[in-house]
């Protein structure tokens, strides 16, 4: 009886010992594991992401990675190390064969923490320090190891059997990148980018107003300029007399300090796209548009108060700016400045009239005295036909002496035969003693009081007409064609006040001529 209850106890405990076994975990040899991908970067480093189908990380950095497999849980990640690749990562699986693989020593510069975040048996989160790259390095690139056998056991020590294999392909290896590090401090780049943005706007204001200013005008400005516009050309005017010099060197400081700028930027931002948006914003509206804006308005006193600073950057990019300027020098010749004719004058004068203080009757003599080498008699002569003339053969009774008071013209032609051929001039003053009834001829008077009379051609400048005026003593002139070499086909007449008046632009008296 005691040997069957001993059986009965045996074949109890065999039963306990195989439910036991039935309901225990799966031993580590059936824990698998695949591959993995990057779930996050913390806060030690940052710049995780993709480099081609290699996870890639930073420097420093303490990254999360997913690993899936079958059977991952708390432990697994004893069964993950991470194995130094060379250059091109072209490692096979070298578990076997003569010679060691790469998981033989696996690499300490990339530790993996223990624990593993498990969120279902085929996936879970583990986390890895990455270490600082070794002096002179650029980047490094390390292979998933991974140990699937049974026996427990981790990189480095604890547990026992299993051997290291790479898993193959290039979306398990992780690429160590170096770290990005700023150029300068903070507070410095900050303050250097100000001060860039404000040599950019001051090269582009100067570029603007200073060339806006020609030699011919900073000359003008010097000698009937405000005695404060006066002192600001003197300390331009040298300067800009070698203005391609100064062109040169305005321009190559301008495109220095934008692009100084723009390599801080991105050094500050560190995004190029962000240092394109953040560089492109800051020149237009600071570099461009406000200094612009100024010295268009006033960059007489702008160049002259920073002439300092435009001669050191003058001197600054001498070697560069000088040998540019002398071949503009020889292939564009000497600036002159600018020129203006006659016309130009005059409509720069109309245009700019309520601004220039001169009222009209200025504005027309100054008109009048411009045109005066630009027409000719022909413009300004009363035509033959419009004329009041009296015959030769008349007689001064009441009735011819009544139709001249009523003209009201001052000089009357006299002419003989046909009223092309003018051969006297009556003086209307010259009738004050003539007596209508005494009916005293024409010729009488003409021939008395012999007025000169010339002949000019059609064609003659007004400048020349008045030239004459001055030289002479001829009150009016007959206007005629040259045929053969000899005034003849009388046109028109002009009186000297006729000359006189179009310089003035003032008619207030009345001829016949």
């Amino acid at each position: 009886m005691a040997a069957g209850r001993g059986r009965r106890l045996l074949l109890l405990l065999l039963m306990e010992a195989a439910l036991a076994l039935a309901l225990a975990p799966l031993p580590p040899a059936s824990a698998t594991i695949h591959g993995l991908r990057l779930e996050d970067e913390e806060e030690e480093g940052g710049g995780g992401g993709l480099s081609g189908s290699a996870v890639q990380v930073t420097e420093g950095s303490r990254v999360r990675l997913r690993i899936y497999g079958q059977g991952i849980d708390e432990s697994s990640w004893r069964r993950v190390a991470f194995a130094e690749l060379e250059a091109g990562g072209a490692w096979s699986n070298a578990s076997g064969g003569d010679e060691p693989g790469p998981c033989a020593q696996p690499s300490r510069d990339v530790e993996v923490l223990p624990g593993v975040e498990v969120s279902r048996p085929s996936s879970g989160v583990l986390t890895v320090r990455v270490q600082a790259l070794r002096k002179g390095e650029s980047s490094r690139r390390f292979g998933l190891c991974v140990r699937n056998s049974s026996g427990g056991g981790g990189a480095g020590g604890g547990g026992g059997g299993g051997a290291w294999a790479l898993l193959p392909g290039g979306d398990t290896q992780l690429v160590v990148r170096e770290a990005r590090r700023s150029l300068l401090p903070l507070w410095l780049q900050v303050v250097l980018s100000a001060l860039l943005l404000s040599l950019s706007g001051l090269f582009s204001g100067l570029n603007l107003g200073l060339m806006a200013l020609d030699p011919t005008e900073l000359r003008i400005v010097q000698n009937c300029g405000s005695p404060r516009e006066r002192r600001h050309a003197r300390r331009i005017e040298p300067i800009r007399r070698q203005g391609n010099y100064l062109l040169c060197s305005l321009l190559l400081g301008n495109v220095l300090v934008n692009t100084t700028l723009t390599i801080l930027l991105d050094d500050l931002t560190g995004s190029g796209l962000g240092a394109v948006l953040a560089s492109t914003i800051g020149i237009v509206l600071f570099g461009e548009i406000v200094p612009q804006a100024l010295c268009s308005r006033h960059g007489l006193a702008v160049g002259s108060n920073t002439i300092v600073l435009t001669k050191f950057f003058m001197v600054l990019t001498f070697p560069l700016a000088f040998p540019i300027s002398k071949v503009l020098d020889v292939v564009l010749g000497q600036e002159i400045g600018t020129v203006y004719s006659r016309e130009k004058i005059l409509e720069m004068l109309r245009v700019t009239g309520p601004y220039n203080g001169l009222d009209k009757e200025e504005l027309n003599m100054i008109q009048g005295a411009l045109e005066l080498r630009s027409k000719t008699v022909e413009d300004i002569m009363t035509p033959i036909a419009d004329c009041f003339m009296v015959s030769s053969d008349a007689t001064l009774d009441f009735s011819t002496m009544s139709e001249i008071m009523e003209t009201g013209y001052t000089r009357i032609p006299v002419f003989e035969t046909e009223k092309s051929n003018i051969v006297d001039i009556l003086f209307v003053k010259d009738l004050a003693f003539v007596d209508p009834d005494d009916c005293v001829p024409l010729k009488t008077i003409t021939k008395f009081y012999n007025h000169p009379l010339h002949f000019v051609f059609y064609d003659t400048r007004l400048d020349t007409m008045l030239e004459e005026f001055k030289q002479g003593e001829c009150p009016a002139w007959a206007v005629s064609r040259a045929v053969r070499h000899r005034p003849a086909d009388v046109k028109g007449a002009v009186p000297k006040t006729r000359t006189i008046n179009n310089i003035i632009k003032s008619y207030s008296r009345k001829t016949g001529l």
